[in-house]
């Protein structure tokens, strides 16, 4: 109970704090922009790379790799479904298989388990990021080159292939650097869900279409970990991958529809929608899941 409590605590009251500051102080237009930029040019890099280099230096790479392979595998699985489900409608299918891979999950898992989710965590990023990066300009467009620009401006992936690039050439980084670059990383989730709670407070309000894309993802995501239990998948490996299974979209799909012309103001609200709807119910079931089943 007492680390059910702790997980909660942790988790929301950064969001309920960056709501209420955003609701009685009024803050600037680029206020949660420029918080939003620090988290993912500094203190998210710093995270992964501490995580991804303490875990991989001892050579453990194969369960990191699996997560990026099945990141791929429910971005091109949500994808088939958001073509049943929503035709042509580019606007609802991006939003449905490119999921929130990093803040939201990145805040639980750092909670629950540590650092050793956190590379986990990375991996599937990189899978989750790079296909839904260019498969969203080439179904708009067919532009997969302004895809690949796009991840050149994605620092964590830059954090996640430096930590591997090192680890692999067995380089010992000392001991005080790496404990500075995991002190700035520790930033990130807390403040990450801040800029969140500032974002629903500023932004915020209910879409019909956020529903149904959350629903969608709600119900289908259980075939995922059901899926990689049954090749074998087992402790901390699984658990990652039930909690990023039913994400809700990332925020990042505002930007790629505002820069592909794909409804942004309508991306914006499904995001918020389904974010919203993730944070009130989806997270608690699973905190309490991993709290009294699996931990």
């Amino acid at each position: 109970m007492e680390k059910l409590i702790e997980t909660v605590m942790l988790f929301y009251t950064p969001l309920l704090l960056g709501f209420l500051f955003e609701k009685y102080v009024k803050v600037s237009e680029s206020f949660s922009k420029d918080l939003s930029k620090l988290v993912l040019y500094v203190l998210l890099p710093a995270l992964l790379f501490d995580s991804i280099y303490t875990k991989s230096i001892g050579g453990s790479f194969g369960e990191l790799v699996v997560l990026t392979v099945f990141a791929v595998f429910t971005v091109l699985f949500f994808l088939l479904i958001s073509r049943l489900l929503f035709k042509k409608s580019l606007e609802l299918s991006m939003t449905l298989f490119y999921g929130n891979a990093g803040y939201l999950p990145i805040a639980i898992a750092y909670t629950l388990w540590g650092a050793d989710a956190i590379s986990l965590i990375g991996f599937y990023i990189i899978g989750n990021n790079i296909l839904s990066n260019i498969l969203i300009p080439v179904l708009s467009a067919g532009d997969i080159k302004r895809g690949l620009d796009r991840l050149k401006r994605f620092p964590p992936l830059y954090a996640v292939f430096l930590a591997l690039v090192l680890a692999l050439l067995k380089v010992e980084i000392p001991g005080l650097i790496l404990k500075t670059v995991g002190s700035v990383g520790d930033l990130a989730p807390s403040l990450a869900l801040l800029v969140l709670g500032l974002d629903i407070a500023s932004y915020g309000s209910f879409d019909k279409d956020g529903l149904k894309v959350y629903l969608a993802r709600q119900a289908f995501s259980p075939i995922i970990p059901l899926l990689a239990f049954s090749l074998g998948m087992r402790s901390l490996p699984l658990y990652v991958l039930v909690l990023e299974a039913p994400m809700s979209p990332a925020i990042s799909n505002v930007i790629l529809a505002q820069e592909y012309d794909i409804k942004p103001e309508k991306v914006s609200r499904v995001v918020l929608t389904s974010t919203t709807l993730t944070i009130l119910t989806t997270i608690p079931v699973l905190t309490l899941l991993f709290n009294t089943i699996l931990i």
